[in-house]
């Protein structure tokens, strides 16, 4: 792909060619289109894309971006942070969470971290040497392994503003979330920051709203809204209209229409968030009792007139029924079970969810109590 630049008047259009890149400055007066054009020589909108301006302007420490596959949104954070290093001399931190995933097979080899971009600096050396990140000759960043990062504690950045994690949210494979992974990124924070306000921009595809981080800061979005800043956390769900109407025009995605993945990959549904079973309590409910699991506290419902078991994040922590499912859950008020099938309660509820009389208030309550219902079924 290469890049034009279109410069527009009032009353006339001019397109020259030989434009490299998207620097406005060099042209006065003129109101600067960027557009793309593709292999097959169909041009595409550069504004489609997720633009980077509007989470800026929150001014949030950590910025949870997710969205659409394809949208942007790791260009843009790449955009934003070596043009601060050309500008200011702003060096940055690239997180993966395992060294494999820095290998020098595949699309996630750190040697390509410059290829689908090195074109909007045209006049910059850009370069990957090991895992530091070179520009004309300086070090502008670093590469970082989270399952690692332990090691490096007494390591200083002083000159990193800025922290990328790139893919944050997992999909089902061979990767999983490290033990306490939360922690952990929160001491690497600790460890470059050392008390200087260090932006944060978490990016990934829309998989699942269920994941440690959103779940660790209470984190959600409420209904309606696309962007919601709160307490220094931002969350932004990119739907640029505009992208996905460009999308659904390519043969990939009219191959793949009515799918689980195109409503994924193009509408940017969450790909394994399925709806079926959201549903608020409602009417007179019997508190019957309370799940502890993976730092996440339930209450359970019984909607008797209904025949429905609700599982709420409207919970009692005094009821004397609360079970912990896990030693880590465990604490004085709490009864640690070792088997689910033997004890009467959640034989009760899980013939209950077998039979689909199981509602959830939330995603990731479901998202949670199938974790529980996998492991039982093992």
């Amino acid at each position: 792909m290469t890049f034009q630049v279109a410069a527009n008047q009032r009353e006339e259009r001019a397109a020259d060619s030989s434009w490299r890149g998207c620097y406005a400055s060099t042209v006065q007066n003129l109101r600067l289109e960027v557009t793309l054009v593709s292999s097959n020589n169909k041009i595409i909108p550069q504004d489609i894309y997720w633009d980077i301006s509007v989470p800026l302007s929150y001014n949030a420490l950590f910025n949870f971006i997710i969205g659409n596959r394809g949208g942007g949104k790791s260009y843009g954070v790449k955009k934003h942070i070596i043009t601060r290093f050309i500008k200011r001399k702003e060096q940055w931190v690239y997180v993966r969470r395992y060294k494999t995933e820095f290998s020098d097979d595949g699309d996630n080899s750190l040697a390509t971290f410059f290829d689908d971009i090195r074109e909007e600096f045209p006049g910059h050396e850009l370069e990957v040497k090991g895992k530091k990140f070179f520009i004309d000759g300086e070090c502008a960043g670093f590469a970082m392994a989270l399952s690692t990062a332990k090691t490096k504690k007494s390591v200083p950045r002083p000159g990193v503003q800025t922290i990328f994690f790139d893919e944050f949210i997992i999909d089902k494979g061979v990767y999983h979330y490290l033990p306490d992974e939360v922690t952990n990124f929160l001491e690497l924070y600790e460890t470059i920051a050392r008390m200087r306000d260090v932006q944060v921009w978490f990016v990934a595809n829309a998989i699942t709203v269920t994941n440690p981080y959103f779940l660790y800061f209470h984190i959600s979005l409420p209904y309606g809204k696309t962007i919601y800043c709160k307490n220094d956390k931002l969350i932004e769900l990119v739907q640029k209209a505009e992208f996905i109407e460009t999308k659904k025009k390519t043969r990939f995605a009219r191959m793949i229409e009515g799918t689980d993945y195109a409503r994924y990959a193009i509408e940017n549904d969450f790909l394994r968030d399925n709806p079926v079973f959201i549903e608020k309590k409602t009417g007179q409910c019997n508190y019957m009792f309370s799940i502890a699991f993976a730092g996440v506290s339930m209450g359970v419902w019984a909607n008797w007139s209904k025949g429905l078991i609700y599982i709420s994040k409207d919970h009692d922590p005094d009821f004397p029924l609360t079970f912990a499912l896990s030693k880590e859950d465990h604490t004085p008020n709490t009864m640690l079970i070792s088997s689910l099938r033997q004890n009467r309660h959640f034989k009760w509820f899980i013939e209950n969810f077998n039979l689909g009389n199981v509602r959830f208030e939330n995603m990731n309550l479901k998202n949670t109590i199938y974790d529980i219902m996998r492991a039982v079924a093992r």
